[in-house]
């Protein structure tokens, strides 16, 4: 039986979670099979190695299940023969690392997406003291990175940074080969957290072929929408792929590892004994619940009208003024820069939170704001979608968020907590919140 103080917490966790509405671009719902499956019997056992070949006896339906996810993984993701998959990486950074472990060696230099430009700390971030700083040239459309090394990948690898172009915030793939056939990275990467557009992959592979290097394909937003057809996937078309299971592919906090069989039986090693111990079985077991419930029409279905209701989301924003990075979008995602709103994305995230919608703060390309109240605000729809939301719905949602913001621009924010009680008390506020219950009622998490 629970403890009654931990159950305290899981049921207000609850009641926050069915009672708001996330639009977090990174956050989703899985399914009650899902949860039953990573809170199963499967955690208790430590499984060190593969299938067949592991340090510990009692193992057999381990590798059952393991041998499970992979083929799953190979069906729902249509890997060709030469392909193989690795479901152990505890989360999409470790994967991540477990790609850079296999193919580099310390000191190589890796070519990946700017952090504030959309990229991920995954892929390499350090920035420079106030004297380099002010000796950046920020119109360069390579970042070289700073002296404070905040991600360890920029501790081990020489990470160089490419810039989307400054008046479309999008990938210049011309200019990304000049700077490829310029730095002679030994990888290049591709994916991150706030990028909205589609990725031209082929031409990206074609660039790492010219300069011999290898090609990182980071999708851990867009799995789902992979699975689900809506996408295009760059498996077959990278030298390795990872992804996160928990976002669109609607699964366990957890990830994935596709590379063609040479590589991936580098990054085998790379995950054990290189970087982890025995891998977190319940949530392989979750992983393959989920990839068995992506393997259906209902989720394809589910897919498409994430990208439905990401641009009806977009379009309506657009329509009340709203100053969307690139002008719409590709994915699940959106970003806004929220400069003409006289609102910072904290600010703005929290005044949201009150009203009972939950996103996050964002930097946006060339950003001029700190990083702890910057210029953007990012929004996704895979939750609300998981909950049977359509066009109607998305509408509603963009009048809220704006009538929020505009509330929100008036309050005075000279601290954080002065407007975080500001607008939790504001009337306006509150009557707005009650509406986004109303219709979280109309919409149950379900089962």
């Amino acid at each position: 039986m629970l403890n009654t103080q931990l159950k305290t917490i899981l049921d207000f966790e609850y009641n926050r979670q069915h009672n708001t509405l996330d639009l977090i671009a990174s956050e989703n719902y899985t399914s009650k099979a899902v949860r039953e499956a990573v809170g199963s019997i499967f955690m208790h056992k430590y499984s060190e190695g593969y299938p067949g070949a592991r340090y510990y006896e009692g193992n057999e339906y381990i590798d059952q299940l393991e041998i499970l996810a992979i083929n799953l993984v190979k069906k729902v993701f249509e890997l060709p023969q030469d392909w193989g998959a690795n479901v152990q990486p505890l989360a999409g950074s470790n994967a991540n690392l477990a790609v850079y472990n296999a193919i580099l060696n310390p000191g190589d230099k890796i070519l990946s997406m700017y952090l504030p430009d959309g990229g991920h700390l995954s892929h390499g971030w350090s920035y420079g003291t106030k004297e380099e700083k002010a000796n950046e040239d920020v119109n360069s459309p390579l970042y070289r990175g700073g002296s404070r090394k905040v991600n360890i990948v920029s501790k081990f690898f020489n990470v160089v940074q490419y810039k989307t172009d400054p008046s479309t915030f999008l990938i210049d793939y011309d200019k990304l080969e000049q700077l490829a056939l310029q730095e002679k990275p030994k990888l290049i990467i591709t994916g991150g957290t706030a990028y909205v557009r589609n990725i031209d992959y082929k031409r990206v592979a074609e660039i790492a072929k010219k300069v011999g290097a290898y090609y990182l394909a980071d999708v851990a937003h867009e799995a789902g929408l992979i699975a689900g057809k809506v996408l295009e996937s760059p498996i077959g078309i990278a030298h390795a792929v990872t992804f996160t299971t928990h976002k669109t592919l609607r699964g366990p906090k957890g990830a994935v590892i596709c590379a063609n069989q040479g590589i991936i039986e580098k990054i085998n090693k790379s995950i054990m004994p290189g970087l982890q111990g025995g891998p977190h079985n319940g949530t392989i077991a979750g992983i393959t619940q989920c990839l068995f419930e992506a393997d259906t029409e209902e989720f394809r279905q589910y897919s498409a009208q994430i990208l439905v209701n990401a641009k009806v989301l977009a379009q309506e924003l657009t329509a009340n003024g709203f100053n969307l990075i690139t002008g719409g979008t590709d994915k699940h995602a959106i970003l806004i820069d929220l400069t003409n709103k006289s609102i910072g994305g904290k600010f703005a995230s929290i005044a949201l939170n009150a009203a009972g919608i939950v996103t996050n703060m964002n930097t946006i390309p060339y950003e001029t704001k700190s990083p702890i109240n910057p210029s953007g605000l990012r929004l996704g729809t895979p939750s609300v979608t998981t909950r049977g939301f359509k066009e109607e719905q998305m509408k509603l949602v963009a009048e809220y968020i704006n009538k929020v913001i505009d509330i929100a621009s008036e309050v005075d924010n000279s601290s954080v907590e002065a407007f975080r009680e500001l607008v939790s008390s504001n009337s306006q506020i509150k009557a707005i919140k009650q509406k986004i219950m109303d219709l979280c009622t109309q919409f149950p998490l379900g089962e």
